[in-house]
Order: C-alpha cells, then sequence, then structure tokens
C-alpha cells in the first residue's frame, strides 16, 4: 500500500450534516464535501445511492463527482466510519480510517497484485 496522504475528517460532524439532510428528503442530492486527491484538496457532489429501496438506517452511501466530471468517487458513511473509492486519473485510491485512531484518515493507493499481467485463463 503506498499512502498518498494523512489527513483529519470529523466523521461524526459529517454524519450529523447528513442526518439532518436525510431528515428533509427521500433522497441526498447535491451534497457538497471537500476531500484530499493526489494533487490537493477537491469539492466533490454527492447523490446518495441506496443498496435498496430505503435508507439502511444508520449507513449512508453515495455516488459523486468532481465539478468537471473527471474524477468519481463511492462514499460509505456510518456514525463512526467512513471509507470511499476514488477514480482519478485512470487510478483507483482509497480512503479509509487510520487504525486504532478516531478521525484521522489515509487517501491511498492498494498495493500491486503480484503477477497480474500474467493473470489469465487458459
Amino acid at each position: 500500500m503506498q499512502i498518498i496522504k494523512e489527513f483529519t475528517f470529523s466523521t461524526g460532524r459529517f454524519y450529523k450534516e447528513i442526518q439532518k439532510e436525510a431528515a428533509k428528503t427521500s433522497q441526498i442530492r447535491n451534497f457538497k464535501i471537500i476531500l484530499p486527491t493526489p494533487i490537493g484538496e477537491e469539492e466533490f457532489t454527492l447523490l446518495e445511492s441506496n443498496v435498496g429501496e430505503k435508507r439502511v438506517p444508520g449507513f449512508y452511501t453515495f455516488r459523486g463527482s468532481s465539478a468537471d466530471g473527471q474524477r468519481t468517487i463511492s462514499l460509505s458513511l456510518r456514525r463512526d466510519s467512513m471509507n470511499a473509492i476514488m477514480l482519478y486519473n485512470s487510478q483507483t485510491f482509497y480512503i479509509e480510517e487510520v487504525e486504532n485512531s478516531k478521525d484521522k484518515y489515509q487517501l491511498y493507493l492498494p498495493k500491486p497484485l503480484q503477477n497480474q499481467e500474467n493473470d489469465f485463463v487458459k
């Protein structure tokens, strides 16, 4: 794993903001969030994308994109944690909480798969 950036993010505050929006509407739309990217911070616009027909209590899922639509994100939120997958310039980055910490996250590239170029079905 190649860590690109560690950052502080208040999951509790974000969760409360989302709960307020969820109380107003059946689907959260156009919710703005600023997250780190490989070259700095960027604003993403989120759209709630529920797994089923209804929201799962205490769990929110979103899809989002940058202002120019070139970068996309899938984000999951629970009361005490957030994680995301970001597609940025054809590379997949992950955002996850740093182990054994509160509100400390990391943006990283996963470890490359071994012998991936030889991985095929015969």
